[in-house]
């Protein structure tokens, strides 16, 4: 078997992109979620990217020219986050694999032995094979040579046919850009006039047209593509850095060999037909359409001579990239094809759900249709700017009168365990902790609150109290047919956790509470004891808020509470300052908060406002709820960061500590997180989420 070695995420992918295009949080938070490997075959190293559970069932990908792994990342994301396994290697001198020993001898014929070797060394036996451009020709032997390890086999753009010499060569002009990478020593000097990322731009901006890209005699094809012309919408120049730097490092020697140099290769195949299960996926604006009888080939239904299990989808507008520029489209399409021909990935319930990244922003789509069959709600298409959590379905539901944003990651028939936010949070301040606890075998929800995030605002704020969210919690879970659910929550989502368990306590398996405990709900007599600077104070006033919020943008209003929130003492501001007056312009944020988390929820909140926040809790803390009795009988947890200047508000300590708490939650567990701030599970995930996880199993 050959040796593998894994690498960092970012590591070798990164340090080859140039000083002057770094890389963006988006790639960067995308190949976080892909692990890099190197593994030693047939005497040479090769370049391997893979993500999704090493148990799933195996997807591999293979590119074309002028590619690497890097062109399957939205599909490679996809599949994963549909519980399959997906791998893509950099071909023998492409990438970040190794040259051939001997370019003069290099093949196809040594990609197929490649596949075969790395699959060996991998221990995988059976996989699917995704491959585009030159990538389908060796997909298409390996399938011919080895069908019983191949489940099913897509095709994106090229139809398999007989091998043999092209005969298109002769049908097309001197200057077709085959022709002219086929004359030894041509293109080298076509290309060696720029570097490789303007090559490589070329080649998109060329590839992506829908004519066959042909020179006049007087030019090279470099030279079809003026410095001017833009890129194509869908591919950016960070993606443009990427392929430039790889190629920088590789070199066009051997991509010109195999494979435009090798279309004569022979192959000892007696019988050319393949009879696994196989999907052709054509752009109708694929270049490749127009060359002499492809087309015919297959419309006329003569392609399914040697493809006998043959499906074909067409793409409106699909170029020869077909897989970049659509990536919803096409993900879609690969999904529903694998789970037709491969076996359900183990612990997942099917549906036709699909994650894909779009221009680097993660993109959540689930079919109307899918949702209704698991859970009878009522579902939107969805689109997130979802930097960070690639494996979080998104989903709208339907219920008092309002539209509820939730976010959802694991299987749906596991343990449902909801987490509900405080301010100035949102859903995604749960993200550690839903994939933790998906991780772990349950399902995790988080919704953005009515009048928060992504959720509709309440039809009236006036009247927008912390009941409308209990019942807004119940009717979520009526509407996924979710019968018991465990509760974690903090801040002022406490409070409906509170109130839904005191009120539902059979549908409450346990609940843990982050930093506040439970005590009987009164109008706080706290506020009195404080002093008119109280953030608490000023926030009930009408309108104070709303004034000082509104001399800053709503990232900024989110960043000084982050900070002001993180300290260890209570926000008071002086008679001659406003709230937001207390953190200074170049105050940093928190260490574990960054700019990217902080644009997320700027992003969010300049959607929502602050008014209903500040409607509920602050202004609705007086409510009163008719609870005959309002001591909660379930398995409780309570984790308190010991700097979380909550316990500075009167009382609170000595409520904890003196054990009186345990009158109003009389199966109580208290754990203490030294340094942990009020923002405990976003500062020190890795001691909050353990804590979590010993009580779900305890109690669940």
């Amino acid at each position: 078997m050959g040796a593998v070695r894994s690498t960092p995420a970012t590591v070798d992918f990164f340090l080859l992109k140039s000083s002057t295009s770094s890389p963006t949080e988006l790639e960067r938070a995308t190949m976080d979620q892909i692990v890099h490997k190197s593994v030693e075959v047939n005497g040479v190293k090769l370049h391997l990217a893979e993500i999704g559970s090493q148990s799933s069932p195996v997807v591999v990908f293979l590119h074309g020219f002028p590619e690497i792994w890097y062109s399957w990342r939205h599909q490679m994301v996809a599949v994963a986050n549909a519980g399959y396994r997906a791998i893509a290697p950099d071909c023998r001198g492409y990438g970040l694999s190794d040259p051939p020993p001997d370019t003069e001898k290099f093949g196809f014929s040594d990609l197929v032995d490649d596949l075969l070797a790395i699959l060996d060394s991998l221990g995988i036996d059976k996989i699917s094979i995704i491959a585009k451009d030159a990538g389908t020709r060796p997909a298409n032997l390996f399938t011919l040579r080895y069908p019983t390890r191949v489940t099913g086999i897509i095709s994106l753009g090229i139809p398999h046919s007989p091998f043999g010499p092209p005969a298109f060569l002769k049908e097309l002009p001197e200057g077709f850009y085959i022709n002219r990478w086929r004359e030894s020593g041509r293109a080298e000097a076509d290309f060696g006039r720029f570097d490789a990322k303007t090559v490589v731009r070329n080649i998109y901006i060329l590839f992506s047209r829908t004519e066959i890209p042909i020179a006049d005699e007087s030019q090279e094809i470099m030279d079809i593509v003026g410095p001017s012309t833009p890129l194509p919408p869908w591919f950016t120049e960070e993606d443009l850095s990427v392929y430039g730097a790889l190629y920088e490092k590789s070199g066009f020697l051997n991509p010109l060999k195999v494979p435009y140099r090798s279309m004569d290769e022979e192959y000892d195949i007696a019988d050319p037909v393949i009879k696994n299960p196989m999907l052709l996926i054509v752009g109708e604006k694929d270049y490749f359409f127009k060359f002499p009888g492809v087309e015919g080939f297959v419309k006329s239904g003569m392609v399914q001579h040697f493809a006998t299990n043959l499906e074909i989808e067409y793409v409106p507008e699909g170029s020869h990239f077909v897989q970049e520029q659509f990536p919803d489209k096409i993900n879609q399409l690969i999904l529903a094809f694998l789970h037709k021909h491969s076996s359900t990935p183990q612990g997942m319930s099917w549906c036709e759900t699909w994650c894909s990244r779009y221009e680097n922003i993660q993109v959540g789509f689930v079919k109307q249709s899918c949702l209704e069959k698991l859970h009878g709600s009522s579902l939107l298409n969805f689109d997130l700017t979802d930097k960070f959590t690639p494996h979080i379905v998104h989903m709208f539901v339907e219920v008092n009168g309002v539209k509820l944003h939730l976010a959802e990651i694991g299987n749906e028939s596991s343990p449902v365990v909801v987490f509900l936010h405080g301010f100035p949070e949102i859903w995604y301040s749960w993200r550690n902790q839903m994939i933790a606890v998906a991780n772990a075998g349950y399902r995790a929800i988080a919704p953005d609150w009515r009048g928060y995030g992504l959720s509709d605002p309440p039809p009236d704020t006036e009247k927008f109290v912390f009941s409308d969210l209990v019942d807004d919690l119940l009717a979520i879970l009526d509407s996924l047919r979710i019968d018991k659910i465990f509760l974690i929550a903090k801040d002022f989502g406490l409070r409906p956790a509170f109130l839904f368990t005191l009120r539902y306590s059979t549908r409450v398996t346990g609940l843990i509470s982050l930093g506040a405990p439970h005590r009987p709900f009164r109008p706080p007599t706290f506020l009195k004891q404080m002093p008119e600077g109280f953030y608490i104070n000023r926030w009930r006033e009408p309108g104070r808020a709303e004034a000082d919020f509104g001399r800053f943008d709503a990232k900024t209003v989110v960043r000084n509470i982050y900070i002001l929130f993180s300290r260890s003492e209570i926000p008071i501001a002086d008679e001659s300052q406003e709230i937001m007056d207390i953190v200074g312009p170049s105050t940093p944020l928190p260490p574990w908060f960054t700019e990217e988390d902080l644009s997320v929820y700027g992003a969010l909140y300049e959607k929502s406002g602050f008014l209903n926040p500040l409607k509920v809790p602050y202004r609705s803390l007086d409510e009163v709820y008719d609870i005959a009795d309002d001591v909660i009988k379930n398995p409780m947890l309570l984790i308190t960061g010991e700097k979380d200047y909550f316990l500075k508000f009167p009382g609170m300590k000595d409520l904890i500590q003196s054990e009186m708490v345990r009158e109003f939650a009389t199966d109580l567990e208290i754990e203490y997180v030294p340094e942990g701030s009020h923002f405990l599970q976003e500062q020190f995930p890795d001691k909050v989420n353990p804590l979590i996880l010993g009580f779900l199993r305890k109690h669940m």
